[in-house]
């Protein structure tokens, strides 16, 4: 089959199509991200969370463009976000320069109310997905455990782990979106 089958069957959203992009493509698009962030585990994070975009925007996808240079664009952008927001968070608390404005970004009470609604959306959405799938998202989000740790816990394969949190996310994505 075709790279550009393949592209077809995914953007129809099949499984194996998706699977197949997954494995021509997560090594160059893994490699690549390693290359800038040169951590092995933010480049895996960032890696899943490219193909989850991907899949998310596959149907956007023009075929007079190259697609792999299209995926490697898409974890380019996923790399710069990821960045920023670590970035955002290192801010030194003993630099009262700084200090003024993590108090301005401490969230208002709406802000606050809104967050609130939003975690207990999640926390709902969550609990909608399949046993494998919500244990998968609460020990890599909530109990922030490394590929690793997850792969030993439940007793899969690396490769396993990163598919099934792939799989996770999008079901996770499609329920929080009501395409349940």
């Amino acid at each position: 089959m075709t790279l550009e089958n393949i592209i077809l069957e995914a953007k129809k959203g099949k499984r194996n199509a998706q699977n197949a992009v997954i494995e021509l493509l997560w090594e160059k698009v893994y490699n690549y991200v390693l290359s800038k962030v040169r951590n092995e585990e933010e480049s895996e994070d960032i890696t899943i969370e490219t193909f989850t975009k991907v899949f998310a925007k596959l149907k956007l996808y023009n075929e007079d463009f190259d697609f792999t240079t299209w995926v490697i664009s898409i974890a380019h952008n996923t790399m710069v976000d990821h960045i920023r927001k670590s970035t955002k968070l290192n801010i030194s608390i003993d630099d009262e320069s700084n200090l003024f404005e993590i108090l301005e970004d401490q969230p208002s009470p709406e802000e606050s109310l809104i967050l609130k609604q939003d975690n207990d959306k999640l926390t709902k959405s969550i609990e909608k997905l399949k046993e494998p799938y919500q244990k998968i998202i609460i020990l890599r989000y909530i109990e922030d455990k490394t590929y690793k740790e997850i792969a030993e816990e439940l007793s899969l394969t690396l490769p396993n782990v990163k598919v099934r949190l792939l799989r996770a996310k999008q079901l996770l994505i499609d329920v929080m979106q009501g395409n349940n």
